[in-house]
């Protein structure tokens, strides 16, 4: 039997073995790590929707007490007492249809406000515009309740809808808050009706991570069920429930399951979630990890079980091995001495012509690496937004049509200066002056002036000595668009209008050193966003943010570890974008090229 044949037969053998091995002990092992861990996870989640759903709980309570307390309700309310008419009744009710907008309450967290007043004149009652007789009837079977000055929340109940609020909303499902009312020495109630929908919605956020869960009420009553057939015993997890951090949440174990529970804070409601051992080994997102794991433990078992039988068959290698590092370390002129007629010869006759093929190759692989890198460079700084093309097209369109003579001279001067310049893509035309750069981007601002009028405004400092050192060119200009597209232009205000902003654009020489900074005052960048441009950044130049990677790519091919590029952003605030290039003359550049 031949060498080879000998070895991979020991190793079949030997990886067969481990891997039935690993496979009988790897659900096991995965529960019995994650199992814990996952119910902490189950019980994070609860708590995020849970604190979610007690957001609307609270802002109805809120909203309700606001309603209660409102002086011009009360007025309009003690005018019509007064003296009774449809015009006062009108009024009343067209005010508590705006007293949601006026308050900045979202339409569907507000469909509906009805109040009832007891006194000398029998029962008066008043509601929004649209508000369902059907709800009315409702409300009026739940007076029985006995209220107090803090109120109570109405169990949700179904709506058909067939009724059509102040907003032009219908809905499913709604649920309330009543809170005494008292006016013009009437004593009654108030309640506000609100979507049951939207908190469905945010309960249902928990099929992410199990399918079986529900969501109660105070009197442990199911209002949603991720599962026709639960699995979850509400009663026996809240009589066994083992309490975590505080007394509102906890979990239930039993054997091949784990439930948790979460309590709300405001209403008493309840949200509980069942991970069976199947959920526990889908939903482990550590699973991979420990796969790799394993796998590296058992390479690292076959090698010490192979390292004996190798060791026996492979000792006739030695030569060809140490021939091998010298090609290694670029001695390309090693070579083997052939003495045997066996495969060891056949090694070392291949090797002996791998060598004189490697000498070869690599010399055309550096010839064409070169011509590569060239042609790559090339097309990185000749990129041309057919969107700034077209856009810049329809400005001088309108100009046109308006009569602006002037202004499409000026738009389309600016255009061709940046184009030309654009379409420089000779090796020797790779770097400009930073004052070149920055009259560029005068250009290119003179064409967004046009387009964005009196909408931004731009700072341009540059110091004396600064402006005549070469930087790889291309580099301001679109930093500059991408702080006017994706910082300014993108900060508006509720009604879509933008809001403006100003660029400050500075460049000045440290020791040996150009610091460009790119800073504008627009909507800014959440953490996320600033972790995927960071990753995005070794990845090839397509999709979104092309502009700050593209640069980003060029300035690391020119100058390797020699520059550095950090974004500093906050959301809501504005980006900075601070380049640091080493200051040298522009020949020393081209032979790094």
């Amino acid at each position: 039997m031949k060498l080879k044949n000998k070895l991979f037969l020991a190793q079949i053998i030997v990886v067969v073995l481990m891997f039935i091995t690993m496979t009988l002990a790897l659900s096991q092992i995965v529960y019995m790590t994650s199992s814990q861990n996952d119910r902490d996870n189950a019980m994070i989640l609860n708590e995020q929707i849970m604190t979610q759903i007690d957001q609307y709980f609270e802002e109805l309570e809120r909203f309700t007490a606001v309603a209660a307390d409102d002086e011009e309700l009360k007025e309009l309310i003690r005018d019509y007492m007064e003296m009774p008419s449809a015009q006062k009744q009108a009024e009343v009710r067209i005010y508590l249809s705006g007293l949601a907008i006026k308050n900045r309450i979202k339409s569907y967290s507000v469909r509906g406000i009805y109040i009832e007043l007891e006194g000398y004149n029998g029962r008066t009652e008043f509601s929004t515009v649209g508000f369902s007789d059907k709800i009315k009837k409702y409300l009026q079977e739940e007076s029985g309740k006995e209220l107090n000055a803090k109120g109570y929340f109405i169990d949700p109940f179904p709506e058909d809808g067939d009724s059509t609020t102040i907003f032009g909303n219908t809905f499913n499902m709604v649920y309330g808050y009543v809170l005494p009312y008292r006016a013009d020495g009437l004593d009654g109630k108030i309640t506000v009706i609100s979507a049951f929908d939207q908190i469905l919605y945010i309960a249902e956020k928990m099929k992410g991570y199990s399918n079986d869960y529900l969501l109660l009420n105070e009197d442990n009553q199911i209002f949603l069920s991720g599962m026709e057939d639960t699995g979850i015993n509400a009663a026996e997890v809240l009589e066994n429930i083992t309490y975590g951090n505080s007394y509102m949440e906890g979990y239930y174990k039993e054997p091949g399951a784990i439930t948790t529970i979460r309590f709300s804070e405001a209403a008493g409601w309840k949200i509980m979630c069942r991970l069976t051992r199947e959920d526990v080994l889908a939903n482990n997102r550590t699973l991979i990890l420990l796969d790799e794991i394993i796998v590296a433990i058992f390479g690292f078992c076959v090698v010490l079980i192979m390292i004996p039988i190798v060791k026996k068959f492979t000792d006739p290698l030695s030569n060809v091995s140490v021939q091998m590092r010298e090609i290694a370390r670029g001695n390309l002129q090693a070579r083997v001495s052939v003495e045997s007629k066996d495969e060891i010869a056949e090694v070392g006759t291949s090797f002996n012509l791998m060598a004189e093929k490697l000498q070869e190759n690599i010399d055309k692989m550096l010839e064409q690496e070169k011509r590569e890198q060239k042609m790559r460079y090339s097309l990185l700084i000749s990129q041309v937004d057919p969107h700034f093309i077209y856009n810049t097209m329809n400005t001088i369109t309108y100009l046109a049509q308006k009569g602006r003579n002037e202004d499409v001279i000026a738009v389309n001067r600016a255009m061709i200066e940046i184009l030309k310049d654009r379409l420089r893509i000779d090796l020797e035309d790779v770097y400009d002056t930073v004052d070149q750069e920055i009259k560029v981007t005068e250009q290119f601002l003179i064409i967004q002036k046009y387009r964005y009028a009196d909408t931004f405004k731009t700072e341009i400092q540059v110091e004396e000595q600064a402006k005549n050192c070469y930087i790889a060119k291309n580099i301001i200009q679109p930093l500059v668009e991408n702080a006017l597209f994706h910082g300014i232009l993108c900060n508006r205000d509720e009604d879509g209008e933008i809001l403006g902003g100003c660029i400050r654009i500075r460049v000045k020489r440290e020791n040996d050193s150009i610091c460009i900074s790119v800073k504008d005052n627009g909507v800014g960048m959440p953490e996320k966003m600033l972790e995927e441009l960071e990753r995005q950044s070794l990845s090839p130049i397509r999709g979104k943010h092309i502009g700050i990677r593209n640069i980003k790519g060029r300035i690391h091919y020119i100058y390797g570890d020699r520059c550095s590029f950090i974004i500093h952003s906050k959301e809501g605030e504005g980006t900075e974008v601070l380049i640091k290039l080493p200051d040298m003359n522009k020949k020393t550049d081209e032979n790094h090229l």
